[in-house]
């Protein structure tokens, strides 16, 4: 659904012939496309890479669970950035793969807690170095100062109205 005025959007033109950077009218140096690229070389490095084809968001899942187990789906839902139904998916997904175990909570029958398995916490201790290997490969051109501040500044982009929740 595309923005509105009212979402936040500078509808003025500010692009100028001969210029560069986010208001150029080049779309191939657009934000969003470069972000897509990105995102598309970081995928095909990822997936090359990754032992047992661990995604990203199923990373995310055991790196929580490594620290704070069990976890309610809500929970890891929240802290991962995830809506409830890819949430759910994503956690069955990884219970029938063994690396959690999903089971009603038995003092709130409409929670669903979550377990790191061991097959689970030796999937997350053979990622983490391949993770390190594959964000090297993907920010070698950059210094580490600018690494940092790729993160922060694409941590921003994803927060709503400074409260620190995201999308």
């Amino acid at each position: 659904m595309p923005m509105r005025r009212s979402e936040g959007l500078d509808m003025r033109d500010t692009n100028r012939p001969g210029q560069t950077g986010p208001d150029s009218l080049d779309p191939l140096k657009a934000t969003g496309h470069l972000l897509r690229r990105a995102n598309q070389r970081f995928v095909a490095l990822w997936s090359g890479a990754m032992p047992g084809g661990l995604t990203t968001p199923q990373l995310a899942v055991l790196a929580l669970l490594a620290d704070e187990h069990p976890l309610d789906q809500q929970t890891i839902g929240e802290r991962g950035g995830f809506d409830k139904s890819t949430c759910g998916y994503l956690i069955d997904r990884m219970d029938s793969a063994g690396l959690v175990h999903a089971a009603v909570d038995p003092a709130n029958r409409r929670r669903k807690l979550v377990h790191l398995t061991p097959e689970g916490r030796s999937a997350l201790n053979e990622a983490l170095p391949v993770k390190r290997q594959v964000e090297d490969a993907m920010t070698a051109s950059l210094t580490q100062s600018e690494r940092t501040e790729l993160n922060r500044l694409l941590a921003k982009m994803l927060t709503l109205q400074g409260d620190g929740s995201a999308p």
